[in-house]
């Protein structure tokens, strides 16, 4: 039957969203020296994680997150499989993550957009350090100074501590 696969591929076009734009997703750790940790192969992190805490999880699992969008993408444009790689991208990379103070563990931030629209944006769990915050970490940097006395000081100057909240145990993310 002549013409009956242009209405077709618009149905397809609108169902995958295909002719929207390229479907994106990133992982941001929304921390002044996320990049310096990342990049540093050299620096010590006696209280877990490391560098590269973005890369190794993208390498190791990149595959499957791919299948999932390919997988899905008849159904919504891959959008939401792009959302949960993300997602799961910024869970990997705080697992990863150096954990000495606990801010890059939590700065994660997942963004997924097709061409221009936002798809997913789901802000970082832990807030940009400020000029101030960033200070008072450097002061805590003394020489000598105990790995657990640093935590136990860290957590009783931020507001979870001064919540009552105990602290969580070591090796917890």
């Amino acid at each position: 039957m002549p013409g009956t696969a242009a209405p077709e591929l618009r149905a397809l076009l609108e169902r995958t969203h295909s002719g929207t734009g390229w479907l994106r997703g990133s992982v941001t750790i929304d921390q002044v020296y996320a990049h310096y940790q990342h990049e540093r192969m050299d620096l010590r992190h006696p209280r877990g994680g490391g560098p590269k805490y973005l890369e190794w999880p993208l390498f190791r699992h990149f595959g499957v997150w791919l299948q999932n969008i390919a997988d899905s993408y008849y159904e919504d444009g891959g959008e939401r499989a792009m959302r949960y790689a993300m997602e799961d991208l910024s869970d990997l990379a705080e697992l990863a993550a150096p954990w000495e103070f606990g801010d890059l563990i939590h700065s994660g931030h997942p963004q997924v957009t097709r061409g221009l629209r936002d798809v997913y944006d789901r802000a970082p769990k832990r807030h940009r350090l400020t000029e101030a915050e960033l200070r008072q970490k450097n002061r805590w940097r003394w020489p000598g100074l105990p790995s657990a006395l640093k935590g136990w000081i860290y957590w009783h100057n931020t507001a979870r501590g001064r919540m009552g909240l105990p602290p969580p145990r070591r090796g917890a993310a």
